[in-house]
Formats: C-alpha cells, structure tokens, sequence
C-alpha cells in the first residue's frame, strides 16, 4: 500500500489522517478567474471547522439529518466531509429534483439544514417548504444567490468561517473518535427508475469497505488527478469524491457537463471516472470526425483501429503480441491514437465505466486506442461497485470480478444476488421493502439478471423487472439491443419495447448536431430539425443502422420496427435518471403514440 494512501475505522477518522498527512497538498482544483487553482487539506479543514461551529450553534449534531442539492463542486464534498467528520448524516439529493421529489425526501428525512447551490435550487426548496408547511435553515453555494424576505438563507462562504475556537476543534476530534464502523454515515435516496425512491442507509463500515476493495485491486495514490463531473448525489459520484480522503489524488471539478473536453486539457488527469453515455458521446464525436474527413484519412484511422482491436483482444487474453503488430500498433499509435489520448489530456493512464452498462464493442475501441477503460458493477445498495475488471485482468463485455469480500450467486431465475460487506444495512423506514430485498440467509436481490463465468467475470444481461417476453414466450434484454443501437454515430438513445408483442420495435433519438451536419452535407433541405427527421432520407440511413445491428441477432431479437422521435432524452425533461438511465415508464407514457405506432 503506497504511504499516500490512509485508512481508519471510519471515513471521520480517515478523514483526520488525511488532514495530518497531507496538509499542504491539493485536495480541490477549482478553477477561478480562468484557471485552476488549489484548495489545500489545511484550508478545506478549516471550512470543515467553520461549519461543525455553525452546526453547532443551530443545534444540529451527531445523528441529525443535513441535506446537499447542488452540483458537483468543491462545496458539495467540503460540505459532506464536514457532515461525516461530525456524525451528522448527509442525505444527497440530486440536482435534477422536481418540488415534489424534493418533498417526499424532507419528508422522509426530517432533515435539519440544507446546503443549496444557487437560486434554481433555492427556489424549489421554498416551494417545497410551502408544500410541507415546514422551514429550514439554507446554506447557498453561488454568492449570486439573492437573499430572499422572511426565508433563513446564509451563504456557504459565511457558514464555513471557522471562529479559531481550539475548543469546539477538539471537540469535533472527540466526536469523530467516537463514531463506530456501524454508525450510519448517509441516507442515499436510488434514482427511481421504477416509483419512488428508497432510502438506503450506508454505514461508515459500507464505504471504507468499498474504499480499501478498490485501493487493493486499483494502484491509486496522491499522484493521481481526477477530473469529477458526476452527481455527488449519485453514489459513484459519491465514492469518487470520498477517495481523496483514502487514495488522497487531487479532485479537480469539471465547471460543466459541456465542458469537460476543454477542462479535461486544462486538468490533465491520470484517471476518469464516468458513465457510459459520456463514452458514447466521445466515441460518436471521433467517429463523426473521421466520416468528415478525406478518403485517406479514414482509411488510415480504419487500418489502426483494426490493429489496435487486435493487440487489444491479445491483451485481454494475455496472449504474446508479435514484434510485427506491435510495430503495426506504434504506427497507428503516432497517426492516430496519440491524437486520442491527447484530446483526454494526454495523461489517462485508466478510466473507470459505471452506473449503467457499456457496449462490449465500445470498450474494446478505447482499449484499442490505448485508453483503458474498466468496466464496473454496482448498486446504490452496494456503496457502488461490488466488481469490476482490474487493470491487468479484464473481460470486454463483463463488469469484472467481485471485488473485496463480496460474493456473487445466480438465483434459479438468473437474478444476481451478492453478499458483503459493501452491501447496504436497510432501507430507511420501510422494512417491508427492507426484508423483501434479502433472501432468508442473507444475500442481497439485486434485480439483475447475469451470469458468472468459469473464470469468475460476472456479466449482466439485463434488469429482471426490464426483461421483455414476447407473445411467443421469448424472453429479450432490451439493453442488449439498445447498446447495440447507440454505438452507431447518429442514435443518440434508444429504448426497445414489445412485451406480450409479436415482435420488437424501437423508439430511437438522434444526435440532433450530427445528423443535421451530414444532411447540410449531403444537400438535404430542411427548415427544423421536427422537418428533418420526416425525410425519407433520413429515415432509409436509421434503417439501414438498425438492419446492421439485426444482421447480428437472432430472429426473435430483431426489432422489425423504429420511430424516431423529435426530442432527445434528458434528465431535465424527466426521460433519464441523474445517472443517465432511462426510465423507461416515463418514456412510454410521454411518447406512447410512437410506440402504439411500432406494433400497427
């Protein structure tokens, strides 16, 4: 174990280590002003103080509920950090909420304070506080939030000034010290997919756990850079941001989704840490470039990807690479694969895929350009990932192998089913939900459907409650289809549909950017992009997308039908989840025309 790294028997007492180890280093690259400055371990310890002071001056202590809903950002994790270290459980709430998730959460939580990013967010807890007959004090991230009469707002700046008081310092130490591996540490509400959101209580236990299963399998150190853009409030994005507590690496934050190319040359990380949409959009962009790009050219990026595939699949396999291709590969490497790595910053030496599952075939193609990406496997339930692929043992198409203690056992009905000790203690005030989640002795019912290999790679099929059964009794994986779909340049997203159906059809979004580029190209006439997606032409290119991918599937796999819909999917507009996974409810309710559609 690299003398960066720390531990503790809780994430308060880590925390404490970390702070006397690496005090002048960088925990936070923010940028301000036009560049990245840092925020060192001492300087975040004393907003860490600053907020236990006011905390405490509200009565608000070890056991207390404190919302977060904002962002990524630095605040987001000092504010968190402050939480843990003082035993007040943070309830994460994602910044996509609407009021009336934000209700169900206050409700459900009787939190005492809330932390807020900016006036978007303000607002919405005030509606909510309407709809609850209920006030909390708010802490604002953004200093451009107005102050608003009769509401109890206070800046973050202001809240996380530390009086030097030695004596409420200590004291906080003293709590810490005091925490227990069993002490409950958040209450991290799942993303609803299927209803309402379950309240999932993490004890400090599940995260070190986690932490020391990914410091064994991964080489991560305080020489290590992230680039953070995930919801905090996602546990990915969570546990992403509690590393640098254990692995110590700087966290650098991204100022937007749209823009992390630029930020990721600015930062030059050495790991990333995503969700396989943000991998798609990378690959549908490289791709999109070289159908732009002259005849020889393409051919060139064709002939080093076909080389690249190769070495990537001999490595995979740990077979001998001949001196031959690998002169072949440095070839393409200098042409073409450089290029690659430097639009990531040049300094990726692993990235890690997670929250939902990635294309086998796209992850081979980064694999094939010298950008390692790492599949893994997890639940909110299990403090993120309970498998992955390791850095020098790996499958395409798989999560990897169970890391930690965690076991893995296939149910008759092919469900997943896992046991240790990342693996949750209960749902917050619904034991039914609780007990019916846990078989008698003691494995946790994921809901997914997979299999284990002879070699231990654990794949996932699909969701057991997304399974479609045709009405000849064929079972289908939709996510199967609708990764295959996505891998082509122009799909954006799709969703499959055709349970109790003779056959499957699809509802598919484009790349509104690219495909509009290709028609301007291609002397396609349109006045909307609603226009566009009506022309035959357009249609006929979608088709022959959709014949590709059925030309490798079985003939109760293919999907004999497609609409292409006017607007893509978001989290804004309520399509996908924080995490970037569709649900799929809301997508047949809001477009259940195009569906009834697919089966006329």
């Amino acid at each position: 174990m690299s003398k960066s790294v720390v531990d503790g028997k809780t994430i308060a007492d880590a925390y404490f280590r970390r702070v006397a180890l690496s005090g002048d280093r960088a925990a936070h690259l923010i940028k301000r002003e036009g560049k990245y400055q840092p925020l060192t371990w001492n300087d975040l310890h004393q907003k860490v103080l600053g907020i236990f002071e006011n905390c405490h001056s509200l009565g608000i202590g070890l056991g207390d509920r404190v919302c977060i809903i904002s962002n990524t950002r630095s605040e987001w994790n000092i504010a968190d950090l402050a939480n843990l270290a003082a035993g007040i459980i943070t309830v994460p709430i994602y910044q996509s909420s609407t009021v009336d998730d934000i209700v169900y959460i206050l409700e459900h939580s009787t939190p005492k304070l809330i932390f807020a990013e900016d006036d978007s967010q303000v607002e919405k807890l005030l509606q909510a506080f309407v709809k609850t007959k209920k006030s909390l004090p708010i802490v604002f991230f953004d200093p451009k939030t107005p102050l608003r009469e009769g509401a109890q707002l206070i800046s973050f700046d202001q809240f996380s000034r530390f009086s030097g008081n030695q004596e409420l310092a200590t004291r906080l130490k003293a709590i810490a010290d005091q925490l227990t591996p069993h002490s409950m540490a958040s209450i991290v509400y799942t993303s609803g997919t299927t209803g309402r959101p379950k309240g999932v209580v993490l004890t400090h236990s599940n995260f070190t756990a986690e932490f020391r299963a990914i410091i064994d399998v991964f080489d991560v150190s305080a020489e290590d850079r992230v680039l953070s853009f995930l919801p905090n409030a996602h546990i990915l994005g969570r546990v992403e941001s509690l590393m640098t507590v254990f692995a110590g690496w700087e966290m650098a934050y991204a100022e937007s989704l749209t823009t992390i190319s630029q930020n990721l040359g600015e930062v030059r990380p050495t790991i990333l840490i995503s969700v396989p949409r943000i991998y798609e959009k990378v690959y549908s962009k490289i791709t999109g470039d070289v159908a732009s790009a002259p005849p020889m050219k393409q051919k060139i990026f064709n002939w080093s990807v076909k080389v690249g595939r190769q070495i990537a699949r001999m490595r995979a396999e740990h077979f001998p690479i001949p001196l031959s291709l690998l002169a072949k590969y440095q070839i393409a490497d200098r042409l073409v694969f450089s290029k690659v790595k430097n639009k990531m910053g040049g300094r990726i030496r692993m990235t890690v895929s997670g929250g939902a599952p990635l294309s086998g075939e796209l992850c081979e193609f980064f694999h094939a350009c010298g950008v390692k990406i790492l599949e893994g496997y997890g639940l909110t339930e299990t403090t993120a990932a309970v498998a992955a692929n390791y850095p020098e043992d790996y499958r395409f198409g798989t999560v990897g192998k169970p890391l930690g203690d965690s076991e893995f056992k296939i149910a008759p009905d092919g469900e997943i089913m896992i046991r240790g000790s990342v693996v949750f203690k209960e749902y917050y005030r619904d034991p039914e939900a609780t007990k019916t989640s846990f078989t008698s002795d003691g494995w946790y019912l994921t809901g997914d459907i997979g299999e284990i290999s002879d070699r231990g790679f654990v794949k996932i099929t699909d969701r057991k409650k997304e399974i479609i059964v045709t009405s000849a009794g064929k079972n289908v994986a939709p996510q199967k289809l609708e990764n295959m779909l996505k891998s082509h340049r122009f799909i954006s997203q799709a969703m499959i549909c055709g349970d109790k159906q003779k056959y499957l059809g699809a509802l598919i979004t484009l790349n509104q950017d690219d495909i509009c580029q290709w028609a301007k190209s291609s002397g396609i006439t349109f006045e909307t992009f609603e226009d566009l997606i009506k022309k035959e032409t357009v249609i006929k290119l979608i088709s022959e997308k959709v014949q590709a991918v059925n030309s490798t599937l079985a003939s109760f796999e293919t999907i004999k039908s497609f609409r292409i819909l006017p607007k893509d999917f978001t989290t804004e507009t309520g399509e996908l989840t924080p995490s970037l996974k569709l649900k799929r409810k809301v997508v047949m309710e809001k477009y259940k025309q195009y569906a009834d559609e697919l089966f006329r």
